[in-house]
């Protein structure tokens, strides 16, 4: 038998409420309910009490009436001292869910040496979840007994050590209570502090003191015991800090470590799984997510951002040494350390310990489609972990990985190389990567072989299709052209007496354009032509100014719009000699209302001959490209045509883009996580969060405390049961 102890002082509804819970969860048959009315000034509390006594008469119910207020403490130690049975500490503005009482119970025995368990709650400071240390709501989409049911199926029941044990709803077994006494009544009078005193004194006899992580109680926000609360924790703090000196150090120990936040983590997802699909990012980089983005990056970004009220997000990625996992709910995110980063991906397309880690990951979180956005850093099995386990895969080719490990397709970084010849790849790997044989040949085939394993395969553009499947001739790609929300500027018209002034954008790099703006810049002569560079220059001449040139420097994306207007820049020069999949430096340059100049090749070059918002160069000679910038200078007929089809052209937003990739994620295939599942991946989120030192830490610094208490240093020495009774009587004086 358990006794529940209910200490009750007025609040009518929610000690209604509680009671009303207590029943409906509680075999009252085998345990008992003892309810103590602590002189409520509300003279219907005690006819309440009764009523529930009468109307249940069959169920063990004992009500108990003070003469006088006694206060939490006194109170509670009445219910201690009146029963002879492990009890449970339970305040009255709290509601309880099934299998509750045995849960604690199953918790307070799973070792010898166990003083308190404390429930799981949403408010309880350490004991809160999934916001640990902090008030929580309840979950909208579900009652609290169906919240209850989910925290219970879900929990791993790891029973973490905590520093002190909480008075909402704390399980005391009677052993301990035997040896340690009750609560200090004559200190802490009314309450606040007197869990944590007591606590500490079990801990002197060598008890320790436990989370039940099958629990969760709903506590609602103080409603009894309330008066001149602060000054009474303020006062109760002194007293707690002068009799247990490393008692703030321990706690503030514990919650920076924050040894449960695989717990939290857990409950989080099952309380964000209900009714939503789970989908897995793999891209190659997710460190400074939203300060050092490329095009890759901006696209995952915008997925998440429009998807994640009708999906769960969750992005693998490598960073430094491990894989992080983050994930995206509706309202919040988690992260976590799942794996270790061998960085040898180079060296081999498949590894073990990585399909091990992707399979604990779609198994633990539910996962129904793994949309890959980049392999650097990942390996092969993951296609083959989608087909054994029935889950949707989808792979976007955002450049050209799949072809070539340089990526870009420039050869030595000058020309690109599908339509060379006599080409020298080894010359080229050994020096962009320090690969000393041609392994392209190779590479290709393995790519081609693992492309064709997915369910779809994604590029942004046209010309991204034709280059990648006159390689790999088995696969058929769909193009989604990237969406972008971008605030657009009117282009405007212009007249001859205008400066016609020509802008650079980006990190200026050779195969960006830098050779080419250096040989505008020297042999530029029109007094009428000037250039700009908003960016980043790498080289001498670039970072300095000159009569028809100026530098910006670095700029945020969000200013570029202001930068192009107040500039008063007619044309931008996109003059990549790699075939970009996408650019949205053109999206955003065209959003601003300036037209471009570009070579026609990739995404770029194809995009601006199929809309007429600019021109395209025919062939490479940087003397060509500066005559054809002064032929635009000059034709006002030619210029205005292209600003009014920029002003016609309808940029592709990313609701639009999102709602091919809603209707693309969306699986009929109805998802079962295990138990086993998710005690998998809380493992591996505890494992490679090093949670494992963390309690070791904890445990040297329980060890000192202990050490340091004569009490525990006399506990110590006992050895026969005869001494035992005897030390207990002189410890416990």
């Amino acid at each position: 038998m358990v006794d529940i102890i209910v200490p009750i002082y007025n609040a009518y509804k929610a000690v209604e409420e509680c009671i009303n819970s207590i029943i409906k969860h509680t075999d009252l048959t085998k345990n008992r309910l003892i309810l103590i009315n602590d002189k409520s000034t509300d003279e219907n509390i005690l006819g309440l009490l009764n009523s529930f006594k009468n109307q249940y008469a069959s169920l063990n119910i004992i009500v108990l009436d003070n003469e006088i207020n006694l206060g939490f403490v006194g109170t509670v130690n009445k219910g201690m001292e009146y029963s002879d049975s492990d009890v449970i500490l339970l305040n009255s503005d709290t509601e309880v869910s099934d299998f509750w009482v045995e849960e604690m119970e199953k918790c307070a025995y799973s070792q010898d040496d166990v003083a308190t368990v404390t429930a799981l709650s949403n408010n309880a400071t350490l004991a809160s979840v999934p916001n640990g240390l902090q008030p929580n709501k309840l979950p909208d989409s579900m009652s609290f007994d169906e919240y209850a049911n989910m925290v219970y199926s879900r929990s791993l029941r790891r029973y973490p050590q905590i520093p002190t044990a909480h008075g909402f709803c704390m399980y005391i077994r009677r052993n301990a209570l035997n040896v340690v006494g009750l609560f200090d009544q004559q200190t802490f009078g009314k309450g606040y502090g007197e869990e944590n005193d007591f606590s500490y004194r079990c801990m002197d006899f060598g008890y320790k003191h436990l989370l039940c992580d099958s629990v969760i109680v709903y506590h609602k926000e103080s409603q009894s015991f309330n008066e001149k609360k602060e000054q009474l924790i303020n006062a109760n703090m002194k007293i707690l800090r002068k009799r247990y000196p490393l008692y703030l150090k321990n706690t503030e120990n514990w919650c920076s470590k924050f040894p449960i936040k695989d717990i939290c983590d857990n409950v989080r997802i099952g309380i964000e799984n209900r009714d939503r699909s789970n989908i897995l990012f793999l891209i190659h980089d997710w460190s400074n997510v939203h300060s050092n983005v490329g095009g890759t990056t901006i696209h995952c970004l915008d997925l998440i951002s429009r998807l994640r009220n009708d999906f769960n997000i969750h992005v693998l990625a490598p960073e430094i040494d491990v894989y992080k996992l983050h994930s995206y709910f509706k309202d919040s995110e988690i992260c976590n350390d799942v794996g270790l980063y061998k960085k040898n991906v180079m060296s081999s397309f498949y590894d073990a310990d990585y399909r091990k880690m992707l399979e604990t990951i779609i198994d633990g979180l539910g996962i129904t489609t793994v949309h890959v956005h980049h392999m650097i850093g990942h390996y092969f099995d993951v296609v083959d972990v989608c087909r054994e386990k029935h889950v949707q895969s989808i792979i976007t080719l955002h450049d050209f990985y799949s072809l070539c490990p340089t990526i870009n397709l420039l050869y030595m970084n000058k020309e690109y190389c599908m339509e060379m010849k006599n080409k020298d790849c080894v010359n080229c790997l050994k020096d962009k990567m320090d690969v000393q044989n041609n392994i392209v040949k190779n590479w290709q085939v393995h790519w081609g072989q693992f492309l064709q394993k997915f369910d779809q395969v994604i590029v942004p553009s046209n010309s991204t299709k034709e280059i990648i499947e006159n390689v790999h001739t088995h696969i058929n790609c769909e193009v989604i052209e990237h969406g972008i929300d971008l605030e657009r500027n009117t282009a405007l018209e212009r007249n001859e007496k205008d400066v016609f002034n020509v802008a650079f954008v980006g990190v200026m790099l050779p195969h960006k354009g830098s050779k080419v703006l250096e040989y505008f810049v020297k042999h530029c002569k029109h007094r009428n032509i000037k250039f700009h560079l908003f960016g980043i220059a790498h080289s001498d001449l670039l970072k300095k100014n000159h009569s028809n040139y100026e530098y910006h420097g670095v700029y945020k994306r969000n200013e570029l719009p202001r930068l192009l207007k107040e500039n008063k820049i007619h044309l931008v020069c996109n003059l990549s000699i790699w075939p970009e999949t996408y650019s949205y430096t053109l999206t955003e340059t065209i959003a601003c209302g300036v037209p471009v100049l570009s070579y026609n090749i990739g995404a770029v070059g194809e995009r601006i001959l199929k809309n007429g918002f600019g021109w395209i160069l025919e062939n490479k000679d940087m003397n060509y490209a500066l005559k054809k910038i002064s032929e635009i200078s000059k034709n006002l007929d030619e210029y205005n045509m292209r600003i009014r089809n920029i002003n016609s052209y309808s940029i592709k937003s990313t609701s639009e883009m999102c709602l091919e990739y809603k209707d693309m994620y969306k699986s009929s295939n109805e998802i079962h996580v295990s138990h086993e599942s998710i005690e998998n991946l809380c493992r591996l989120f505890v494992d490679n969060n090093q949670l494992g030192t963390l309690m070791k830490e904890q445990i040297t610094d329980e060890l000192k405390l202990k050490l340091n208490s004569r009490r525990w240093r006399m506990v110590q020495n006992i050895r026969t049961p005869r001494i035992v009774r005897l030390a207990r009587k002189v410890l416990t004086r």
